[in-house]
């Protein structure tokens, strides 16, 4: 009898076990299910070119993982951008980027984390470095990295290995949180010309890393190994005596008026190093090689080909430009006085100030708050600048540091009212003589997609500055005014140091 019983409770026991092992097992195999479908994993191919053979190998790829963030960076050397993927693509889901910006891979890195929301994973591939008959042999990699990362929490995975002074680092392919690409972007002080991100990641101390071998990866050929490390940032600083380095950036919303903007760009007497001109979406084929007459310095070309990326994105790529500012003219408007550049230069070099066209002051009671409020002033100090807008990269890492990380058609108060509460970044209006087509009929208020987008999002211009107060943001003209413990929300993400 005493057998029988104790034969009961130890097959209780193990049946207990085989249930509780089973349903870890249903839970896990359905979170990773979850985990691979719709926005939670962004996955970017780093291309040269792209065909139709290769669009088919790899859209087989993102339909079996099952993620709706897929994206095809395109790097070109040419002048001119391709006009027309779509034979390649076939008009589906996948987001195309062309580019001939030089760059070190931190602009895909970048792309890989745009959107409505935050992904949790990223996986980014080397399309040279991949070969055809490897797609079977990635779906199961995948599978095995993401259960490592699952059962061990392993900060991020690496699918090929190389040597490096003696070190052994990632290349190739790679998969990771995406919180720590974002520490990378923007919480160091990462641009264009810092070692290949792969290396950066690869050598960072004090963060766990594992390498599982993806059988049939090529070696690649790692770039910028003696450029610098990326070094932590924490708020931007000024030089006493310096010559400050400009970069100008166009985005480009359906207008082409490149043949006005541009010479009056070459007449100016401070001239930047580049301009960026960002292409969102429009079939518009612009003569790049004319444009780039019109100037002595390099005109570089970023084109969202068949998606829109809006407003936002333009900002998240400026904080990687290697200059110590950037300014961000719109489409329709370009300077009618010849020392603009120079004296806004003259007017921010030594402060650490935002410098705008336009501005807005939060001069009323809003969110339920009824503070004190100043008398209006006659001062060019405001909560937030607009276009055309001069700023240092760092202020648009400062921004990206926020779980706000897009706030449809506010990108400009987002990044203001951001910056002066992290660093307490002044936003600052001067007025400047511009030469303007606002009223052309193109204005995106006229735009289809662009109104059902904002219908969708719900958001309204208000609640911008809501939600920043409630994280900490203070009105410049309102006095003694505290936010309640209790109405505060912490929205600032949280990085783990890397370096």
């Amino acid at each position: 009898m005493k057998k029988i019983n104790e034969y009961k409770i130890y097959s209780n026991i193990l049946l207990l076990i085989t249930f509780i092992a089973l349903l870890y097992k249903i839970n896990y195999n359905n979170y990773r299910r979850n985990f691979f479908s719709g926005d939670r994993l962004s996955i970017v191919i780093n291309l040269k070119n792209i065909t139709k053979e290769k669009h088919i190998f790899y859209y087989d790829i993102m339909k079996k993982i099952n993620s709706s963030r897929n994206y095809y960076y395109i790097k070109t050397f040419n002048s001119s951008l391709k006009n027309n993927l779509n034979e390649s693509v076939e008009n589906n889901t996948v987001k195309i980027v062309q580019s001939n910006f030089p760059d070190s891979i931190y602009l895909p890195f970048i792309i890989s984390l745009f959107g409505n929301n935050i992904p949790e994973l990223v996986l980014f591939i080397e399309d040279e470095d991949l070969m055809k008959k490897s797609g079977k042999n990635l779906i199961k990699w995948l599978n095995e990295a993401y259960e490592e990362m699952f059962t061990n929490n392993y900060d991020y995975i690496f699918g090929a290995s190389q040597v490096l002074n003696g070190k052994k680092i990632g290349c190739s392919i790679l998969i990771s949180k995406a919180s720590i690409i974002q520490h990378l972007l923007y919480y160091t002080d990462s641009d264009t010309t810092h070692i290949n991100p792969f290396i950066q990641l690869s050598l960072a101390i004090n963060t766990k890393y594992i390498f599982i071998p993806l059988k049939e990866i090529k070696i690649s050929k790692l770039e910028n190994t003696e450029s610098k490390f990326s070094k932590n940032m924490n708020c931007p600083s000024t030089n006493d005596v310096y010559t400050p380095s400009l970069c100008i950036m166009i985005p480009i919303f359906k207008r082409n008026y490149f043949s006005y903007s541009f010479p009056a760009f070459n007449n100016q007497t401070f001239k930047p190093k580049f301009y960026v001109i960002i292409q969102n979406d429009n079939k518009i084929n612009f003569n790049m090689t004319s444009i780039k007459n019109m100037v002595k310095e390099p005109v570089y070309h970023i084109w969202m080909q068949n998606w829109n990326s809006f407003f936002f994105l333009n900002l998240r790529i400026s904080s990687i430009f290697p200059c110590d500012f950037v300014l961000k003219y719109d489409d329709d408007m370009w300077p009618s006085d010849n020392t603009l550049q120079e004296r806004l230069i003259n007017r921010i070099k030594y402060k650490n100030i935002i410098l705008g066209f336009r501005g807005k002051r939060v001069n009323k009671p809003i969110c339920g708050y009824k503070p004190k409020i100043l008398k209006k002033k006659q001062t060019n100090i405001v909560d937030h600048s607009a276009v055309p807008l001069l700023i240092r990269p760092g202020y648009l890492k400062l921004d990206a540091r926020n779980k706000i990380y897009r706030i449809f058609d506010a990108e400009d108060v987002h990044l203001s009212l951001n910056s002066r509460k992290l660093c307490n970044v002044t936003s600052i209006i001067k007025k400047m003589k511009l030469k303007e087509r606002q009223r052309d009929g193109n204005h995106h208020d006229a735009d289809k997609a662009f109104i059902q987008l904002k219908k969708k999002e719900k958001r309204v211009f208000i609640n911008t500055y809501c939600y920043l107060i409630h994280s900490g943001y203070i009105p410049h003209n309102w006095k003694d005014f505290k936010l309640p413990k209790e109405d505060y929300i912490n929205i600032t993400i949280e990085h783990k140091r890397l370096y």
